[in-house]
């Protein structure tokens, strides 16, 4: 029970949104995503072959469901920043719109990705759709130009993995589609195995569904050399 209270705990602070009513019926638990990602899904598609579709949006496992309907926030239970956000306002950079300046979706993030993106006007693209995915305000974010410049930059350099990255956290942010998330994750991880930030958003999505597999991704994150700040190790019981 602990553990899925803190699990609850991060899920919220990610930018979960609260919903009145609990779903009235059960729903599957969320299913593993096996083909790589080429864009946004526009609809949910079968986990393994033969196996029926994962209905998109926020699953209904205790986990989400609990953070859905604002279950960790009404028990009074700590909260870490999610993507983008700060506790500090003064730990912003000066771009438009701004981030913060380290963590995930920063501007420390942002400058180590730009090493992987070719040329001047890939790089400005590249710039302004992280802003548009990842900006502190989130009112002057954008996912629907992130999304485009994400896709646009891939059709000129398919192997940009920063752009699957990009493209995983825009699928969250509509919908909290974590099937599309998974998918672009996963292919971000077959362009770069080493990405550490992709690694520690994927224990995060497997909070609520395969705890080893999460574990798995957590433990690679920490040894990449990423900062846990949204507590998965006391999800995972990991030291």
């Amino acid at each position: 029970m602990k553990r899925l209270l803190v699990a609850c705990s991060v899920i919220l602070a990610a930018g979960g949104t609260a919903c009145s009513k609990a779903p009235e019926t059960p729903v599957a638990p969320l299913k593993k995503v096996e083909a790589p990602a080429t864009g946004l899904p526009t609809a949910a598609a079968p986990s393994r072959a033969g196996e029926a579709p994962v209905p998109a949006g926020m699953p209904q496992d205790p986990v989400h469901a609990g953070a859905k309907t604002g279950m960790a926030g009404a028990m009074g239970m700590p909260s870490m920043p999610g993507h983008g956000m700060v506790v500090d306002p003064g730990q912003l950079d000066d771009g438009s719109p701004a981030l913060r300046l380290t963590g995930l979706g920063s501007r420390a993030e942002l400058d180590k990705a730009l090493k992987d993106v070719e040329g001047d006007e890939a790089k400005k693209l590249f710039s302004a759709a992280f802003r548009w995915t990842f900006a502190v305000d989130k009112a002057q974010r954008d996912v629907e130009k992130a999304r485009a410049g994400f896709e646009d930059l891939l059709r000129a350099q398919p192997k940009l993995a920063p752009c699957y990255r990009g493209l995983a956290y825009v699928a969250l942010s509509r919908g909290f589609d974590i099937d599309g998330a998974v998918a672009s994750y996963r292919k971000a991880l077959e362009l770069k195995p080493d990405y550490a930030e992709v690694h520690y958003a994927l224990a995060f999505l497997f909070a609520g569904s395969d705890l080893s597999k999460g574990r798995d991704h957590l433990k690679r994150a920490l040894e990449l050399g990423m900062t846990d700040e949204q507590g998965l190790k006391r999800v995972y019981g990991v030291e």
